[in-house]
């Protein structure tokens, strides 16, 4: 049971008129009562992933308050587990969804979703999506394929907005957007996507071998679900696995960017796909800080891992408040990964979906035998 301070603690999708920042950009809302596909194909032609415009088309009809994060996570390349898996916890969790999408959304770089069909989102779900825009402070188009209902009419006269309702002013706004900055040089291109779900003939790699520290219970075993995530490797026929090496780092950093929806599972895969470590050593392992340099995972991961990173430290802050009053190895804010030990089945499973194995155990040396 979740205590009143953990819930003060955790930042929930929650949204009034009288919170609402006015130094925000304003809501540009596109209207289209006649559902002329040329304003749909618009809308979906600014989908520009790398210039932090992202365009989503909403799940039809789809009532329930985690499913418009769903549609957000997935538009900006994170896949959910397929339909014919045991679905982990998080996706029937409204807050928890809404939580990984702020995350995708700050650590992306998403400064500008368009949304489509907006006359048939809920008012739950309005409420969520103008939540997030105070969180993120991105820019927010909505496009009305049909009278707007009064719950989307209510959230405009509350908050500043603009509207269009010519084709050639919506494809004007579209595709001027002040903020839609080329990426820098250095920066990992998120948006090149693996396929999903890989397929059967894809290769597997053997991660390197478990370090010695944090310690641990050494074991890579799951517990048992209703459905397997993927195509598992059975003791009696293992595939064909090849050792990780540096060159093979970009076709498993597109496998975990695409495959994996939540950021500290993506994350913990990343960490262990470059350096080995064990399921039960994830949540010993730390970061450097002030009072203790020295730390486990190192400080100059690749761009695709820091992005991971970044994502998952984003979720973190959403969960909790930081601890001020004490150094970070005492609070726990060295941890870079917060993983309860009901996630530890998910990131297994998460680990076999990029299709990455642990090394073989080390064996033990052999006793000496000290001489007469």
């Amino acid at each position: 049971m979740t205590s009143p301070d953990d819930t003060l603690r955790k930042w929930t999708p929650q949204w009034s008129p009288e919170g609402t920042d006015p130094a925000l950009p304003p809501i540009t809302l596109i209207t289209d009562p006649q559902d002329q596909p040329a304003h749909t194909t618009t809308a979906l032609a600014a989908h520009q992933p790398a210039l932090g415009r992202i365009a989503v088309h909403p799940t039809p009809l789809a009532t329930a308050p985690a499913y418009l994060a769903h549609d957000l996570i997935r538009a900006v390349g994170k896949h959910l587990p397929p339909p014919d898996t045991d679905p982990p916890w998080w996706t029937s969790n409204a807050d928890e969804s809404w939580r990984i999408a702020v995350a995708w959304t700050g650590a992306l770089g998403i400064n500008h979703y368009v949304v489509c069909r907006a006359h048939r989102i809920t008012s739950r779900h309005l409420e969520h999506l103008m939540a997030l825009r105070e969180r993120t402070r991105i820019r927010l188009t909505l496009i009305a394929s049909g009278p707007p209902p009064a719950a989307l009419t209510d959230i405009l006269n509350a908050v500043a907005h603009r509207q269009l309702d010519t084709l050639e002013a919506a494809h004007h706004h579209l595709n001027t957007d002040p903020d839609a900055t080329p990426p820098p040089a250095d920066r990992y291109p998120w948006w090149q996507s693996a396929p999903f779900p890989g397929p059967d003939d894809e290769p597997w790699y053997q991660m390197p071998p478990r370090p010695r520290h944090p310690a641990g219970q050494p074991g890579d075993t799951t517990a048992p679900t209703r459905r397997a995530p993927t195509r598992r490797p059975s003791q009696d026929s293992p595939p064909p696995t090849t050792a990780l090496t540096h060159a093979d780092h970009d076709v498993v950093a597109r496998r975990i960017h695409t495959r994996i929806a939540h950021p500290i599972h993506a994350a913990a895969v990343a960490v262990r796909a470059l350096m080995g470590y064990g399921i039960d050593q994830l949540p010993q392992i730390t970061v450097p800080t002030t009072h203790r340099p020295r730390a486990d995972l190192p400080a100059d991961l690749p761009g695709w891992a820091r992005l991971l990173q970044d994502a998952a430290r984003l979720h973190t802050d959403l969960q909790r408040f930081p601890s001020p009053d004490l150094p970070a190895h005492l609070s726990g804010d060295d941890r870079a990964l917060r993983l309860p030990a009901w996630e530890m089945n998910e990131v297994a499973q998460a680990t076999a979906t990029c299709r990455l194995l642990a090394a073989p155990a080390r064996r033990p040396n052999p006793p000496t035998r000290k001489r007469r």
